[in-house]
């Protein structure tokens, strides 16, 4: 009997593991959004999330004394406190004269680090994107069916001695992956 519920355990424990990483989106109702174009899909972000996290840079960047590592989008890895300070500043300026504005993105085009207009909330926007996400806080739309999407999975990736998370529709498609934020962009800014 013992051999018959270890066999058990053994053969459930991988469904187990899978059933965990199945994120349900809420169906909160958006009062203001921002809507981020990629490639698989549109994700639609609650300004509010944006506002808090704004809120929270106020306090934490100048008690570490606007260090880069605050950050880990790969963007912010060759600057000196002076400029992390000077593009929060242009950062949160923007988004104090915009948050009436619609707000609309796409990886489809080039945007650079030092815009001064709404490209300069992008960085942003992608260090917030995978704890909204793996928290189920952003409506999503697949670009192929037009469709809201559910639920999607996480699934995880190895690059170098971290672990990034990649989300996918729950038929494998990659939506978003954290590696191409957070690492790949490595050697074009000289580290």
């Amino acid at each position: 009997m013992k051999k018959l519920m270890l066999l058990a355990a053994v053969l459930a424990g991988p469904f187990c593991c899978l059933a965990q990483n199945i994120v349900k989106v809420y169906d909160n109702p958006y009062k203001d959004s921002i809507f981020y174009q990629l490639q698989a899909a549109v994700l639609i972000i609650d300004k509010q999330d944006v506002e808090d996290y704004f809120a929270g840079l106020d306090t934490i960047l100048p008690q570490r004394q606007y260090a880069k590592e605050v950050f880990r989008n790969i963007q912010f890895a060759h600057l000196r406190p002076d400029e992390v300070q000077r593009h929060y500043g242009m950062a949160s300026k923007f988004w104090a004269a915009s948050k009436n504005n619609a707000l609309r993105y796409s990886t489809d085009k080039l945007t650079l680090f030092w815009n001064d207009n709404e490209t300069v909330l992008l960085p942003y926007l992608d260090e917030i994107l995978p704890e909204l996400m793996e928290g189920g806080r952003v409506q999503m739309v697949d670009r192929a069916t037009g469709k809201r999407v559910q639920q999607f999975q996480i699934d995880y990736e190895d690059v170098g001695m971290k672990t990034y998370k990649i989300f996918r529709f729950v038929k494998g498609k990659t939506i978003w992956r954290e590696s191409e934020v957070f690492v790949e962009q490595l050697s074009t800014v000289g580290l």
